[in-house]
């Protein structure tokens, strides 16, 4: 290869990233279809993908800027990838350039669109260059669009190795000469400037969020390392003391054996008991909260008491299952291969993975039911409850563990986990420097308010869900002192969410699905929608009337279905069983027409969308209330069995730190891929997602060992001094 064909090629590749990429948010709404198709019937297209040098030398080298603007603040950048271009035209080394970068894969123009180049050889260059510049991978993201606008444009991804110089939007003067040739040349082809995006490495340093992080986890290492060992010392030392009591007492046995005046019943020798109990100081209750072998031992047992709702534990153990599947395709976005991107929305079973919703409802239900339902017996005993030991308990008991996460997640991450696609991280990061004091004040579904800046992007939920824990005392008082008027403020509060729902999806035209939705590469969506209390709440709501509910009648509801007959039980049963079924089956995949439409450029029409947006939450949320009441009513059959299953009891301990943790394991696995991301074959994504949730539950087992159950125990001894 000579020199000028290999610095031909390398401005080639480099020129054509710069505009045909695309950023990772608007991956969701911009799925491949005609826009890469129709390039099949463009002659420049053609050429330029059978034979880049020549295309390069009769079209793209005229167009080379030739000079930079130096009052550009990308003046810097863009001279030294000139100043490259020129010096590879003579070097030895320019090969290994043109080997680092992206280039157009086999499967191009059918949706493999992710341009990987070599990541490891770019950052290698960065000791072995002699150009008198360090390089450094960039990634530069867009959207091609066909000539009719209704067809999504098709997301391309191109990796190039720049000086180290050049930094995020970057590229300016040679972005807007590629884009002229681009859409004025390759008809109908066209990129605008707006969809362009540029992302470059970072050489992240400690910041004060990772030294926090790493006290923290530090502090938290100490207490279980002494906890563990104190039980163990104390008796070695106990053992120790006792052994040399024993060798007093031999002693002195001798010399009065000596002297012929054995005392066998001393008073002297039964003062001091060879294992005399003694009082454990704070600090060492303390640390001993800490112990792995009590907490684990907390975590294994299967112990239930008297009332418990056993059916929920498998409830909640596949709901969190389901969120991490939805997950896997989700965070997979960021460097998905996008081959047959559109067929596979279209299968029917997808609905499960773009409309696992239900999923994080079924929390939202459940967290309602038993915090209603604990209230209410409180209330009964007491005639009050105890507000500051209400909140307290449930802030300490979910901040310390989400504060571990979001200092890790949100400042330790990008700094030990490297890779192609690390700006899949860099993002939370950044939001986490600005936002991370909304986590442990629960605000960060509304801090900042007019743009979507989460840190920790799955943290939206606890928020939610702790801002109705602020509330639900209110509705629960009210049930408590006059059933009637409880049940009609709950009720009326329900149904003003339910029409807010309904109003903002039809004042801003939404969808009820994210993915395809227009609106999603702007977030008006999520911000409107998907993480606002006033919109979610629906789920709480029922949760906090059944909670209610099964406290007054359940027993007497026990009583009567104990009375019908056989063959009344079992009609009963399977009544409700097959409706409330039906309901959560058309929530899930009553969509699926939805799909079917944005896949072809259409959507559901405005008076569906607002249908669905207005009852689907709290259709999901009557139909498992009904199906919990069944369960407990003993017409659950072996369903009830199955959920109920103690072994559920293990693992639905875990599902809060499965739920912190698992996005950051699949995070990790994304950002140090060496190739795209690919969700087929079936059996390949299978593996993944087994995986993943195998890792999560191990770490969160880690997390409630180390941090969820100890914070138990300490507030245990607290409530016992």
């Amino acid at each position: 290869v000579s020199t000028q064909s290999t610095g031909t090629i390398l401005i080639t590749f480099t020129l054509i990233q710069l505009g045909v990429s695309q950023h990772y948010d608007i991956l969701l709404n911009n799925p491949p279809t005609s826009a890469l198709s129709s390039l099949q019937q463009n002659r420049e297209i053609q050429d330029l993908l059978n034979n880049p040098v020549n295309y390069l030398k009769d079209q793209l080298l005229s167009h080379l800027p030739q000079s930079v603007d130096a009052k550009d603040d990308s003046a810097i950048c863009e001279e030294k990838i000139l100043s490259l271009m020129e010096s590879i035209k003579t070097s030895k080394e320019s090969l290994r350039f043109v080997d680092a970068l992206g280039k157009p894969p086999s499967g191009f123009l059918n949706g493999n669109t992710v341009l990987m180049g070599s990541y490891d050889t770019c950052k290698s260059m960065i000791k072995s260059s002699g150009y008198g510049s360090n390089y450094k991978p960039c990634k530069i993201k867009a959207v091609m669009t066909a000539g009719n606008k209704s067809v999504p444009g098709t997301p391309v991804t191109w990796t190039v190795c720049f000086p180290k110089e050049c930094r995020d939007g970057n590229f300016t003067s040679l972005k807007k000469g590629l884009l002229n040739i681009i859409n004025s040349r390759w008809d109908p082809i066209h990129i605008a400037e707006s969809s362009v995006v540029t992302t470059c490495d970072k050489d992240y340093e400690y910041d004060a969020g990772a030294y926090c992080a790493i006290i923290l986890i530090s502090v938290i290492v100490f207490m279980v390392v002494v906890g563990s060992l104190w039980d163990p010392v104390v008796m070695l030392m106990t053992s120790l003391k006792a052994s040399e009591d024993r060798k007093v007492l031999v002693n002195a046995g001798q010399e009065d054996e000596a002297e012929d005046e054995i005392v066998p019943d001393s008073p002297a020798i039964e003062s001091k008991p060879i294992m005399a109990p003694t009082r454990n100081s704070i600090i060492g209750e303390v640390f001993k909260c800490f112990s792995l072998q009590r907490t684990m031992g907390a975590l294994l047992t299967t112990t239930t008491k008297e009332g418990q709702i056993l059916c929920m534990n498998g409830i909640r153990v596949m709901s969190i299952n389901w969120v991490v599947l939805g997950h896997v395709y989700y965070i997979g976005l960021g460097a998905a291969d996008y081959t047959d991107y559109v067929s596979m929305w279209r299968k029917y079973l997808m609905a499960i993975v773009y409309n696992a919703l239900p999923a994080v409802d079924t929390f939202f239900f459940i967290s309602g039911f038993l915090v209603s339902l604990l209230l209410s017996k409180d209330l009964a005993r007491k005639g009050k409850f105890n507000a500051l030991g209400y909140y307290l308990h449930r802030y300490l008991r979910l901040t310390l563990p989400f504060l571990v996460v979001t200092l890790g997640q949100g400042f330790l991450a990008q700094i030990f986990i490297r890779g192609p696609f690390e700006d899949v991280l860099s993002k939370g990061h950044s939001n986490c420097e600005k936002w991370w004091w909304t986590n442990i004040l629960y605000i960060n579904n509304f801090v900042p308010w007019n743009k979507i800046e989460i840190c920790v992007g799955q943290s939206w939920y606890l928020s939610n869900d702790f801002q109705f824990f602020v509330f639900a005392p209110a509705f629960i008082w009210l049930l408590y002192k006059s059933p009637r008027t409880g049940v009609s403020v709950t009720l009326v509060t329900l149904a003003c969410s339910c029409v807010a729902a309904g109003v903002i999806t039809y004042g801003y035209d939404l969808g009820p699905t994210t993915v395809f939705d227009p609106n999603a590469a702007n977030f008006t969506d999520f911000k409107l929608l998907y993480d606002k209390p006033w919109i979610r709440c629906p789920p709480y709501l029922i949760g906090i009337l059944g909670g209610w509910f099964c406290f007054k009648n359940l027993d007497s509801l026990n009583l009567y279905i104990s009375r019908l007959g056989f063959i009344t039980k079992m009609l009963l049963s399977a009544v409700l069983w097959l409706t409330t079924c039906t309901v959560q089956y058309l929530v899930v995949f009553g969509l699926h027409n939805d799909m079917l439409k944005k896949t072809q450029g259409e959507k559901l029409t405005l008076s569906e969308s607002v249908l669905y947006e207005t009852f689907a939450r709290s259709a999901w949320g009557i139909a498992l209330l009904i199906q919990i009441i069944i369960c407990q009513c003993g017409l659950g059959g072996v369903i009830n069995k199955v959920l109920s299953w103690r072994g559920w009891i293990v693992l639905s301990r875990l599902t809060f730190g499965v739920y912190l943790l698992h996005f950051i394991i699949i995070q990790s696995f994304i950002v140090q891929l060496r190739h795209p991301f690919f969700y087929k074959p079936d059996f390949e994504i299978a593996i993944l997602y087994i995986g993943f949730l195998g890792m999560s539950y191990m770490a969160a087992a880690l997390l409630y060992t180390m941090v969820e159950q100890p914070l138990i125990f300490v507030e245990r001894m607290t409530y016992r001094r």
